[in-house]
């Protein structure tokens, strides 16, 4: 199995890069990333207002780009997560809080705490201890004409922190260049969904596979399958529009792939669409929109060239 390195950390997302390897159709891959902040504060002394500029500076770095042999502009990749281990301990940097609107807690942050994560748990402290449930912040493909920082997102995905992009889950994202160029990085051991504060970064080893799709002319945002889920994400000025949007997005998904009609499409999502909040934090704020497929036509057309059926 190919294993890619964060040798060379990028801190953007470009079609100028050149990719760091190349893995066929469908061949597992992995992925080893760096925590969020580099590693600039494996000593919590570290934390020092010099070491915060320069992390603000080169947030979220990430490995890549990969490219996927056969995969032209015009497609979608289908990135299939297999596995995230967690391979360092946490860190979180943690807030004062004390600002009216939790807006400005991110400009509060003083001070490191390491958190271990062992077994599948997160060590609060000697008798506390939490699950861990590793998710990937930043999961990207190379926009087409623009640099962007890697802790932006957009509808190339980016840096959604969305904790549903875990293993099982297959991501759906827009091809703009030769061999797609996939970002893998941000992973967090846990995350709440809103990222209202910092969570515990850590370095993780990812598995993954990836193969090239047909684009659906709908598909203008990242798609999810998680299960018996799908689920649309979009990110957006506001938090409204964010999941107005991604509502818009999935309403589109079950017309022009499932063939349902307008009239059914709304109501099966006035009863069972979900919208939520990835995060709240960035540029851009970002939501999500599921619903479950057994809440739809058994006969639909779509999932059955995107991902196994449940249970399969």
């Amino acid at each position: 199995m190919q294993t890619f390195e964060p040798q060379e950390i990028k801190y953007t997302y470009s079609p100028w890069h050149t990719p760091i390897g190349t893995v066929g159709v469908g061949e597992s891959f992995a992925v080893i990333t760096a925590d969020g902040f580099t590693g600039r504060y494996d000593d919590p002394a570290n934390f020092t207002p010099e070491t915060a500029a320069w992390v603000e500076e080169h947030l979220d770095g990430v490995t890549g780009p990969i490219a996927v042999a056969g995969v032209e502009p015009g497609q979608a990749v289908a990135i299939t997560i297999e596995e995230v281990e967690i391979i360092t301990k946490g860190t979180v940097v943690i807030s004062r809080c004390e600002a009216v609107s939790p807006q400005d807690w991110w400009h509060e942050e003083d001070h490191v705490v390491h958190l271990a994560v062992e077994g599948g748990r997160i060590q609060l402290r000697e008798d506390w201890t939490i699950p861990a449930a590793p998710l990937i912040g930043c999961l990207a493909t190379s926009p087409a004409r623009e640099t962007v920082f890697s802790k932006h997102e957009g509808d190339y995905g980016g840096n959604l922190d969305v904790r549903e992009i875990t293993a099982g889950a297959t991501v759906l994202l827009p091809v703009e260049i030769p061999g797609a160029g996939l970002y893998f990085g941000d992973c967090k051991a846990a995350m709440g969904d809103g990222e209202i504060v910092c969570a515990p970064e850590a370095g993780t080893r990812i598995v993954a596979s990836a193969r090239p799709l047909e684009r659906p002319e709908s598909m203008r945002a990242p798609r999810i399958l998680i299960g018996d889920r799908l689920m649309t994400v979009v990110s957006a000025p506001s938090l409204t529009d964010a999941a107005r949007f991604a509502f818009r997005e999935l309403k589109l998904w079950l017309e022009h792939e499932w063939g349902l009609t307008n009239e059914e499409s709304a109501m099966v999502m006035g009863i069972g669409a979900h919208c939520g909040i990835g995060q709240v934090s960035n540029l851009l704020h970002t939501a999500k929109c599921s619903i479950s497929r057994l809440l739809l036509p058994p006969n639909g057309s779509s999932g059955a060239e995107q991902a196994p059926a449940p249970g399969s």
